[in-house]
């Protein structure tokens, strides 16, 4: 990896820690060049301006997650519906707590930046109905093999969607021992509504 690359590592690194902590707004250039411990003009040299930095911190946030939720979906193929979908929150919950990349993202859909913020709102729209897409996957199987009760697969994978997520949205409120363990009672409470009889 040429030098070029491990400093624009450091500059992702540490615009995530301004634009997290200060938002789009508030983040500096300076303060992004004095963190990686080059100056300002050496920042540009990289980065045209504030925004590029932001647009591709994000792409690079958003490729790492779909990856990581792909591998997640494939780690599970193997198991039962109710495994799978243990598995599943457990390895999203595992990721997305205490990780200063999520933190961003949540930070910016809800506080976007004027520039691109139909570019934040669609992609994050987008990553939501490839995970739903994936999990009604699941649910169907589900309900083949009679594993589920006979429901609408769309809407159970939603449910189960709106459950992991809201957990991760809250676990600034807990520890991830307690985030964990909500998540465990509101699954006990959803699986005995969608098992197979």
């Amino acid at each position: 990896m040429g030098q070029g690359s491990i400093t624009k590592d450091r500059i992702f690194q540490a615009a995530l820690k301004q634009f997290a902590q200060h938002g789009f707004e508030g983040a500096r250039m300076e303060k992004i060049a004095a963190e990686v411990g080059i100056n300002k003009a050496s920042l540009y040299f990289h980065f045209k301006s504030k925004e590029e930095i932001f647009q591709e911190l994000f792409q690079n946030i958003i490729t790492k997650y779909q990856v990581k939720m792909k591998q997640i979906m494939a780690d599970t193929k193997d198991l039962s519906t109710k495994d799978k979908l243990i598995a599943i929150y457990q390895n999203y919950l595992e990721y997305n707590l205490n990780n200063p990349e999520m933190e961003f993202w949540n930070r910016v859909y809800y506080l976007p930046p004027s520039s691109i913020s139909e570019e934040v709102v669609k992609t994050t729209v987008e990553s939501k109905k490839d995970f739903i897409s994936n999990l009604t996957g699941i649910m169907e199987d589900g309900i083949k093999n009679k594993e589920l009760r006979s429901s609408n697969p769309q809407h159970m994978a939603t449910t189960f969607y709106y459950l992991i997520t809201c957990i991760d949205l809250s676990s600034d409120l807990m520890s991830k021992e307690e985030a964990f363990n909500e998540m465990e009672h509101c699954f006990d409470v959803l699986w005995s509504g969608i098992k197979g009889i």
